[in-house]
């Protein structure tokens, strides 16, 4: 009987380990991008990772995630925000909700706020949790 309530309080303990270590990821993720320092970014990425934009092609591998974001930090795009929604582990893969907010420069060169959310599928390498897959979108 005493079994069931140690096991969800293990779970629970687990969790808010994994969303630490998300969170943590994210801030470097951030602070790469803060740098404009693309190469940084690929590096959060597994080897032969995915990302997903909006409105292009899929990015498969470090070299192609670093020209992706390359060209995200080039166009001015200022991420504002990051919210982790939620976060649930199965086995050395994780799969991270959230939000995110923005502002980019439109036409007129004038900054325009942008949310979206986004969805990470993350995979625990050598002991670190890295980015393998990566989506997101605009609101509107």
């Amino acid at each position: 009987m005493l079994a069931i309530p140690l096991l969800l309080l293990a779970t629970t303990v687990q969790a808010r380990g994994l969303k630490s270590e998300i969170d943590a990821a994210n801030q470097k993720f951030g602070a790469a991008y803060d740098k404009g320092d693309a190469a940084a970014i690929a590096r959060l990425y597994t080897p032969h990772a995915q990302v997903f934009p909006p409105g292009a092609d899929i990015a498969t591998g470090r070299d192609a995630i670093q020209k992706t974001w390359a060209g995200i930090i080039q166009s001015g795009l200022k991420i504002t925000g990051l919210q982790t929604v939620s976060v649930e582990q199965y086995g050395s893969a994780a799969r991270e909700i959230g939000r995110f907010t923005g502002e980019a420069p439109d036409a007129q060169k004038q900054m325009v706020k942008l949310e979206g959310k986004y969805v990470v599928i993350w995979k625990r390498e050598h002991g670190t949790w890295m980015l393998d897959s990566d989506i997101w979108n605009l609101n509107h």
